[in-house]
């Protein structure tokens, strides 16, 4: 077999993979050809050392399948597979946004709930200890006056409640980031994947 031979025989049995990957391919056998030539080896010199075209092709064959398989880009077959994919993201998305948003809204009115709770556990405090109402605050006067110990029980369980709808908040509102950052990761990885 000559050089002519061995090259022929490589680009047929390289005829599966794209033309580019094929040309490269046998751009570098043609240079170990020269190299050889000029080095002073023989062609069947370089054949023997370089191997049998059919075990180079499928090394070549087999490396490029698993290439494609770990690939994040997508062949020319999956293009519209791509473009589903993609569209029905965005779908996705269009209904979990608002929905998001709207979560985002609750814990808000969650947190100045809490706040409001603690706010008036001592405003209860004061009115118990000074005797004396407080202006454009509606409590029961009268009786937390009449037993300052009422009032500072009364405050204690409202502020109480308070605090632990402000730490719920904030612990519902860590959580929520946290799935937040893992679904924009996970629509960036789906768009990576599949761009086209």
């Amino acid at each position: 077999m000559n050089k002519n031979e061995y090259l022929n025989k490589l680009d047929l049995l390289l005829e599966s993979l794209p033309y580019e990957e094929r040309r490269d391919i046998m751009y570098d056998y043609e240079e170990h050809f020269k190299s050889g030539i000029e080095d002073g080896k023989t062609e069947e010199d370089i054949i023997n050392k370089l191997g049998a075209p059919e075990i180079i092709a499928g090394q070549y064959i087999t490396t490029l399948e698993k290439a494609s398989k770990n690939s994040n880009i997508p062949s020319d077959n999956s293009t519209v597979g791509s473009i589903v994919i993609l569209v029905g993201l965005v779908f996705l998305d269009i209904i979990l946004i608002p929905l998001g948003i709207a979560i985002w809204a609750l814990l808000l009115c969650f947190f100045v709930t809490g706040i409001a709770f603690v706010f008036s556990g001592i405003v209860c405090v004061i009115v118990s200890i000074f005797k004396a109402p407080i202006p454009y605050i509606s409590i029961p006067y009268y009786s937390i006056i009449s037993y300052p110990i009422l009032g500072i029980l009364t405050s204690i369980f409202v502020i109480s409640t308070g605090s632990l709808i402000i730490l719920g908040t904030i612990y519902l509102y860590n959580k929520y980031i946290i799935i937040n950052y893992k679904y924009i990761n996970w629509n960036k990885q789906i768009f990576r994947r599949n761009k086209l």
